[in-house]
């Protein structure tokens, strides 16, 4: 029997995608459509499995010559785990560079709501010379057996330890820029740089965490950083301790 056929209104209806999509993915050659003896286009139900596979790895962000390429070579789930496999890394490696812009967009306001004298120049210089994936490089820290046990067993969520570098790294980039700017300690802005220190310490757990170990151990081997956080924590760390001793002095709560 032969296989039912549909225009591309049909497929477009049954599919989701639009006419204009499916034409475009047929001059590009990723669905190209078949022709009757009017020369009509029209597609077959195999070629509706096909554009749902299409679908399936755009909306996973695939590029369209990588989507041509799995379309031809995945031939079972096996394949399929692993070109998924590939991407996740790929999407979160994406996750991590809009985190870090959103990170500098917030240092960045957090300096224009501050003192109106703290020349700009330094920050711009400092935001235009960072990486997009440093966070990338600590997969390469070689930690303990007990820690990678933690994380295997669940203990240490992927989400709180990534939540507790953008923290300390939101810090040492705003104070690195203080700093730049020779911005008093003793001033609203470094009040408020003591105090998202008190709460970077806080949030590591007091000590106690096995987050916190992750903490003390990622400070243990510093030489494994990334140039560029080893390089921002070293400049900013004096900086950092006077904002938190005044942050104290003032009446904020140690977490100590």
């Amino acid at each position: 029997m032969d296989e039912k056929q549909y225009s591309i209104g049909e497929l477009a209806e049954l599919s989701g995608a639009t006419v204009r999509t499916i034409q475009y993915y047929d001059q590009i050659g990723l669905l190209v459509a078949k022709r009757n003896e009017g020369n009509l286009r029209y597609y077959t139900q195999s070629d509706l499995m096909l554009l749902q596979q299409i679908l399936f790895y755009k909306r996973l962000d695939f590029p369209l010559k990588e989507i041509k390429q799995h379309v031809a070579n995945v031939k079972n789930r096996e394949d399929l785990n692993q070109v998924l496999e590939q991407q996740k890394s790929v999407l979160f490696q994406k996750e991590m560079e809009l985190k870090m812009n959103q990170t500098i967009v917030e240092v960045v306001q957090t300096f224009l709501d501050g003192d109106e004298s703290h020349d700009l120049e330094p920050l711009m210089k400092l935001v235009l010379g960072l990486e997009k994936q440093n966070i990338m490089a600590y997969a390469s820290v070689e930690y303990s057996d007990d820690t990678y046990q933690a994380m295997e067993e669940g203990q240490i969520q992927l989400d709180d330890v990534l939540a507790l570098y953008w923290g300390w790294k939101e810090v040492i980039l705003e104070a690195s820029a203080l700093k730049l700017s020779d911005a008093v300690v003793e001033s609203t802005p470094g009040y408020q740089i003591g105090k998202k220190w008190a709460e970077f310490i806080g949030g590591t757990g007091g000590g106690d965490s096995e987050l916190s170990m992750v903490a003390e151990l990622g400070l243990e081997h510093n030489d494994q950083w990334p140039e560029e956080d080893l390089f921002l924590y070293n400049y900013s760390k004096d900086y950092i301790d006077k904002c938190y001793a005044y942050y104290l002095r003032e009446g904020g709560e140690s977490n100590d």
